[in-house]
């Protein structure tokens, strides 16, 4: 089995691989009803296809023009769905398509004659007919095939020099089989130019042109502020070629990793020019490989965005930039929306008038056709998702995912065919049968719109499943499936890329921002993706209020965590929870406080002295880390809702908050050398002889011995500053909390450098918020903290002390004030 999952697919290529868009499948040997055979499959996609390989060659590899003619094989029939009738196809009779030379290297392909061709089944004619409109080829006049003109050559049998027309492969060449490609910049891009043969554009909304968006001629929101290039690249006069070049072009060859040897970091050996000049390999570079897994031999061969651009350099603004480079792509932020429509839902359960399926495109208003130019182009936001890159590491790139509904049968399965959905459908004048029609018209006025023509109800899916069974179809029913497509054009320079850190560093978060993959469900049927695309599928289908059908991407489960964006919702609250509770405490503390001293209740102190409490240093540090971890806690809050504070620039707060950081560290760092050195670090010990009694004797003074006026229980002096509560308090302040702290916020700032580290013990997603609740703690002690220290002989005592180093402090009172030894 293919890695798509389909049982009916056998390779992974255009040649073998069933395009749900196009709706028609190559039927392997064996199969009772068959949709194509290979003379069907060149008639349909050899417009994709520029010759050679499965036009020339059989699956066995032997030429078809040698392999025998058998009605059956899908080699050598052409099968015809409408009647189930099959012919016997002589490829030496039509011909094989060769590889299309003239197709990529002259300046103006006949490419329609080309279609003509390959539609009619002459394929010997195809390329020829290429060259339709030089003047060295002309129509017989019985018109079968063409005639050489002998003026065009000369004795020889050449060209003549001044007529030759070869040319190297440039981005129009390429656009006749990818896509929209406009090299005239002063020609507007119209609706005539989005055709629905342009299989990239229409399928991802990507427009290769260097024209101005604002230029074109499509009706597109807001357009006239849209000063952009649809793709910067080719504003910039780069050629697809470019990046996608002959994989022994020597000005590119790299050998691979595994052949290279570990001693050299550069190749200076290349093949030599005139090998390549004589025959250079057409197997073009590629990257990774991605929702069409083809040419894995040259995967990931093609220059990345970092080949060429020094991100580094030229994204100095950017906090964590390493950090950003190994989660993201270039494309995530450089590819930010696309203003072309594109295919977003393709639904085959249901067929329209003309015979074919519902095609539904996103970022179009209106009736959501594309070429009607009465309808408001909106464009769309890609969905950001890790793919593994060619490094090895997961990076979030834009998609867009095309969903398919349609009917299968059988076992193993096959996908219904058009021929025979047709037969479901219509009568043989060309009108739904009346037992479609009177399931579907639900207004009974005779026509079926496109809010009628969905299955979605029971009564609408068996009525078809009716008629499809009646075919001798067995065990009809809806199966859906996604297939995503990766963006790497339409590129936008610096000012029009994502440069604003809370597009992901908030709520609204594009990392996590839906995708709707289908306005309805068919059948109620939830699709699956498409296997062996390299996309890393971190996330989950949701259902809309109105029946929509999203794809909502995890962080989570992507293994991220965005500052900003991710949280914990427990840790939160238990920390509001927190935070609250320390508030109200000190409110109502404090109220009953100023209800004692309203009613007469006055603090006995006893006779006080002036002592030199707190040195010039310990001074210093007790403000620089106050100040420190205060500003700490409102950036970390600004960093944890930047939602919540819209006027301040989240890039702007994420160093400041580093550099605190830092300076509570090193502050930290001098205070331990100067307690200990100095002997000072007695004072935060508490003495474990008595220690609870002293602790429950403090207690009961904050309790109900303030209320009343009494002195404090202890003494305090220089070499005792601290009572037994403040000593247990200040011992897990100053070491649990503040060192796992600064523990947790290097890791977190040391994720880019270390990743390793941090990965080894969780990743981000549980480094920080373990970082996040600490704060929240460290935000409760604050407040507790600044409530506490008003509780001296006066509510300014020890704050004037801390500022000044003095402080009046009791040498007796009435019950004998204990120091505390």
């Amino acid at each position: 089995q293919a890695p798509s999952g389909r049982p009916w697919d056998f390779s992974q290529g255009l040649f073998g691989k069933w395009d749900p868009i196009m709706y028609r499948y190559l039927s392997p040997a064996g199969d009772r009803l068959k949709d194509m055979g290979t003379p069907d499959w060149v008639k349909i996609f050899g417009p994709y296809h520029s010759g050679g390989g499965p036009a020339t060659t059989s699956r066995s590899g032997q030429p078809l023009t040698d392999i025998p003619v058998t009605l059956g094989d899908p080699e050598t029939t052409s099968f015809d769905p409408t009647t189930n009738e099959s012919h016997l196809w002589d490829w030496n009779q039509s011909g094989v398509v060769e590889m299309n030379c003239f197709l990529c290297h002259m300046s103006d392909p006949n490419n329609a004659a080309r279609i003509k061709e390959l539609k009619k089944g002459d394929f010997a004619w195809a390329d020829t007919a290429t060259l339709l409109g030089t003047g060295i080829v002309r129509p017989k006049e019985d018109g079968e095939g063409y005639a050489y003109n002998r003026e065009m050559f000369d004795v020889e049998g050449h060209v003549r020099h001044e007529d030759t027309f070869i040319k190297a492969a440039s981005s129009e060449n390429c656009g006749l089989c990818h896509g929209e490609v406009q090299t005239d910049v002063t020609k507007p891009l119209t609706y005539e130019d989005l055709d629905e043969r342009d299989r990239v554009t229409m399928r991802t909304g990507q427009v290769f042109s260097g024209q101005r968006i604002s230029d074109s001629a499509l009706n597109i929101k807001g357009k006239s502020e849209l000063n952009r290039s649809w793709d910067v690249h080719l504003e910039r006069n780069l050629q697809c070629t470019d990046c996608h070049y002959a994989i022994n072009n020597p000005a590119y060859y790299e050998p691979p990793e595994d052949l290279r040897p570990d001693y050299l970091t550069f190749e200076p050996r290349r093949p030599d020019i005139s090998d390549y000049l004589e025959r250079p390999i057409h197997q073009f570079a590629r990257g990774p490989v991605t929702e069409r897994e083809i040419g894995t031999s040259v995967a990931a061969t093609m220059q990345r965005c970092e080949s060429c651009h020094d991100y580094k350099d030229t994204h100095d603004w950017l906090p964590y930039v390493d950090r950003h480079g190994s989660k993201l792509s270039c494309e995530a932020c450089h590819v930010p929306k696309l203003y072309a429509p594109a295919i977003e839902q393709n639904d085959w359960t249901v067929l329209t008038k003309d015979g074919r399926g519902v095609m539904t495109y996103r970022g179009v208003e209106g009736d959501g056709n594309p070429r009607n130019p009465y309808n408001l182009i909106d464009g769309y936001n890609p969905i950001l998702l890790p793919h593994k890159d060619q490094d090895g590491a997961s990076r979030l790139t834009p998609y867009n995912f095309i969903t398919s509904w349609y009917w299968i049968y059988g076992d193993p399965p096959r996908p219904v065919r058009q021929a025979d959905l047709q037969k479901a459908y219509f009568d043989e004048d060309g009108e739904y049968r009346p037992e479609i029609k009177q399931v579907f018209d639900a207004n009974g006025d005779g026509e079926l719109s496109a809010e009628e023509l969905r299955i979605d109800t029971e009564e609408k899916e068996y009525a078809v499943r009716v008629q499809l069974t009646a075919l001798g179809l067995d065990s009809p029913r809806i199966h859906g499936e996604v297939l995503p497509f990766s963006l790497s054009h339409n590129v936008a320079w610096g000012e029009y890329a994502t440069q604003d850190c809370k597009a992901c560093h908030s709520d609204d978060s594009r990392v996590s921002q839906p995708l709707m993959l289908a306005s309805y469900t068919p059948g109620g049927v939830t699709p699956e993706f498409v296997g062996g695309t390299g996309l890393e599928t971190t996330g989950d289908f949701v259902q809309g209020e109105h029946g929509e059908l999203y794809y909502q991407p995890s962080t989570a489960k992507a293994g991220l965590y965005l500052p900003g964006h991710d949280r914990v919702k427990w840790i939160d609250w238990l920390g509001f929870l927190m935070l609250v509770g320390v508030f109200l405490g000190v409110l109502i503390h404090g109220g009953l406080r100023v209800y004692a001293a309203a009613h007469g209740v006055v603090a006995h102190h006893g006779r006080t002295r002036k002592v030199y409490m707190y040195t010039f240093y310990e001074r210093l540090w007790h403000w620089t880390q106050a100040i420190a971890i205060i500003l700490l806690i409102l950036t970390g809050i600004v960093i944890h809702r930047p939602d919540m504070f819209g006027n301040i620039d989240f890039g702007a707060v994420v160093p400041v908050h580093n550099v605190l950081g830092f300076l509570l560290l090193f502050n930290a760092f001098f205070a331990l050398f100067y307690f200990l050195a100095g002997e000072r670090i007695q004072q935060f010990l508490p003495e474990p002889k008595g220690f609870f009694y002293q602790a429950i004797q403090q207690g009961m003074y904050y309790a109900r011995g303030i209320f009343r006026g009494e002195p404090h229980p202890f003494e305090k002096d220089e070499r005792h500053k601290m009572n037994p509560l403040q000593q247990a308090t200040y011992l897990v302040i100053l070491n649990i909390l503040l060192p796992l702290q600064i523990l947790t916020g290097i890791l977190i700032w040391g994720a880019q450098r270390w990743p390793t580290l941090s990965d080894a013990i969780g990743g981000l997603q549980y480094i920080a918020p373990f970082h996040t609740f600490i704060a929240w703690s460290f935000a409760a002690f604050v407040i507790m903290h600044m409530y506490l220290a008003t509780t001296g002989h006066t509510p300014t005592a020890a704050i004037e002390g801390m500022i000044t180093g003095w402080e009046e402090v009791e040498v007796e009172n009435g019950h004998d004030a204990t120091t505390i030894a």
